[in-house]
């Protein structure tokens, strides 16, 4: 059953839906579960169009597919793994296209596709592409492979081995930009590549074999 409701209300913990007054007294008495759809309004803009295809454009290149493939196998392998149905690049919402840009920015961080333009002026969500870097040991502004560099300073004269990594803040930068950003330090490098620090979280830990407790 799909009914529409009004959103009356919205902050940043919680969203109050009306339901209309119809279906009120069904959704009290017989709905236990229910899936919550917030639809966009708002259309794929001129600046993601652009991303989208420069990063399938890469992949394109990378694989020996021409645009087209790429642009429908991407399409169908998006949909396989967040579900949803077929949708266009030229009129879909905003908020579909975040997620099917971040997808393909994923996808050149596991594959190590060279691409024209850097990911991180790609990509739609800063916070989770430096977190993917991370996980897929790749340099957050160059791409290139990664050392793991510690935001948060482990300090002189500590074991690396002993202390618990998990709540520290991390960054992956191959060893031009570790370097780089030791010696302009921390503010000025983040403020120069637009970047910050992300939390050690247990799925990081174990990639770099951290401790972790």
């Amino acid at each position: 059953m799909l009914l529409n409701g009004y959103i009356t209300d919205i902050n940043e913990q919680s969203i109050v839906i009306q339901a209309p007054a119809d279906v009120a007294y069904v959704i009290d008495k017989q709905v236990r579960e229910c899936d919550i759809l917030l639809r966009d309004g708002r259309t794929i803009t001129r600046d993601q169009q652009k991303k989208a295809y420069a990063l399938m454009r890469d992949i394109s290149l990378w694989s020996g597919h021409t645009p087209d493939e790429i642009k429908e196998l991407a399409k169908y392998d998006y949909l396989a793994k967040y579900g949803g149905g077929m949708f266009s690049l030229a009129d879909c919402s905003v908020t579909l296209t975040r997620g099917f840009i971040d997808y393909l920015v994923e996808f050149c961080l596991i594959h190590d596709i060279p691409c024209q333009d850097s990911l991180i002026t790609l990509c739609e969500d800063i916070r989770r592409y430096l977190y993917l870097c991370l996980i897929h040991k790749r340099c957050c502004v160059c791409g290139k492979k990664t050392q793991l560099h510690h935001v948060d300073a482990v300090g002189m004269g500590y074991n690396r081995n002993e202390i618990v990594h998990v709540g520290k803040r991390a960054q992956a930068l191959c060893f031009k930009h570790h370097r780089e950003c030791h010696d302009i330090g921390q503010k000025t490098f983040d403020e120069k590549y637009h970047v910050f620090g992300i939390e050690i979280d247990r799925i990081i830990a174990d990639k770099y074999k951290l401790k972790r407790k």
